[in-house]
């Protein structure tokens, strides 16, 4: 079994994320009513986020920074077992 790049992995779920986030934020207009976009989960979420540029952006930072970290930890994980439990060829 091949390591993970981590390069690779972080690059992929961080332009996931941040394509989720933008998408769920520039969906506020068009449905305010639903109950994601309360201000108090997203503060909860995200510290420092308001519902302006600067706190959108903030907000988008935390999230890269977020899944950068946990994806370097699961890279990490899986490259440790994969080299330990894999069966070698003899």
């Amino acid at each position: 079994m091949h390591p993970l790049n981590l390069k690779l992995v972080v690059a992929a779920t961080t332009a996931f994320a941040a394509l989720l986030y933008l998408v769920c934020v520039s969906s506020q207009p068009f449905f305010p009513d639903w109950a994601m976009h309360g201000l108090l989960r997203w503060q909860g979420t995200f510290p420092g986020f308001t519902w302006t540029l600067g706190g959108v952006l903030l907000g988008l930072v935390e999230l890269v920074v977020f899944s950068a970290i946990a994806s370097a930890a699961y890279v990490g994980i899986y490259n440790f077992f994969a080299v330990r439990l894999t069966p070698s060829r003899t």
